[in-house]
């Protein structure tokens, strides 16, 4: 089964992407299929989309993205992929993001993970400063 579920590509600038995750193994425990790419700081974009290319590759393109922003530099590499490879991919990626695409990606694999995740972490960013009041208050 290992062999069919997505591998999950988390890419970003810097080394967010590994840092993340990390984090996401102290909670989720250890996944297989799950890489990191970082856009390194002066890293020439056309070198990091090879890169990236190499990794979709070494999957035989039975990938999910996870990228941090659109618009930046590993969300336009992606895109440019896109154009010759079906990808699936969600942006924004965070904590609660990333183990619910590891937690999801046995049931369902690329537009259904996807939509899946978007409509599962929708509002996932939440503002605490009234519930912490009330618990400093009781």
């Amino acid at each position: 089964m290992e062999q069919n579920i997505p591998a999950v590509l988390v890419i970003s600038h810097g080394f967010f992407c590994q840092a993340l995750i990390d984090s996401v193994k102290m909670i989720f425990g250890d996944a297989q299929r799950l890489e990191a790419l970082p856009l390194e700081e002066g890293m020439d974009p056309d070198a990091y989309e090879a890169a990236l290319r190499a990794l979709v590759e070494k999957y035989d393109g039975n990938v999910f993205v996870c990228v941090d922003i659109m618009g930046g530099t590993p969300f336009k590499c992606m895109a440019k992929l896109a154009k010759t490879r079906r990808l699936s991919a969600v942006a924004g990626v965070s904590v609660p993001m990333l183990i619910e695409v590891l937690s999801d990606r046995e049931e369902c694999a690329g537009d259904e993970l996807a939509a899946r995740v978007a409509e599962n972490c929708a509002g996932m960013d939440t503002d605490l400063t009234a519930l912490m009041k009330k618990l400093y208050h009781m």
